[in-house]
Formats: structure tokens, sequence, C-alpha cells
């Protein structure tokens, strides 16, 4: 199984952070310990767009090259973790409104 995406990316914000000037490395800490929580995911409740809201904090420390990894995409969630989502979801109109995009999961086998 694969690493919940929180904590790839969390480790990975880390693994750059030891190859960084120390100024730097502390911002990627605070980013990674940040990430470590959810915070960034895409399906927290933390911003409207966790992917985005990172992009936008790299960005702003000057992190143009993770940044654009982050807008790559690298750390979208998994379809794992986009069906767990789904799933997760019992409001009604949230429910129709995946049926009628055809991107809510298959509930035929539920019980």
């Amino acid at each position: 199984m694969t690493l919940p995406t929180k904590q790839r990316l969390a480790a990975e914000l880390r693994r750059v952070a030891a190859k960084a000037q120390p100024a730097n490395a502390v911002i990627y800490e605070a980013l990674a310990a940040r990430a470590e929580t959810g915070e960034f995911d895409d399906y927290a409740d933390v911003h409207v767009c966790g992917p985005t809201a990172l992009y936008i904090e790299l960005k702003k420390a000057g992190f143009t090259k993770f940044a654009k990894r982050v807008a790559d995409g690298e750390f979208d969630a998994s379809k794992e973790e986009s069906e767990e989502w789904a799933r997760s979801q019992t409001d009604p109109e949230t429910v129709r409104i995946m049926q009628a995009m055809g991107i809510g999961p298959d509930r035929s086998r539920d019980h």
C-alpha cells in the first residue's frame, strides 16, 4: 500500500529541507509539519483547495521548483483517497451531484 498523500508530501518537504540552506530549511520543515496534519490534502476542510494553498505558500517563500511539482499534481490525492472521501459523503445533495457527474463511488456493492 502506498503512503497517504499527506505523509508522502511531508516526507518530501523534509527531504528537501535537509538539503536546503538553514533559513529555507526552517520554512520547509514548518510546511512539512502542516502537511503532516493533512492541511494541504485535496479533501481537507482547512482550505478550499489544499494543494493550491500549498502552492501559494511555496511561491511566497520563493520555492518555485517545489511549487511547480505541486502544480503538476505530484501530491494530488490518490484514487484510493478520492474513493474514501466519496464514500464518506452522506449529504444527499452531494451524493446526487456526484452521481449526476458520474464521479461518485460504485455503491452497488454497499450493504
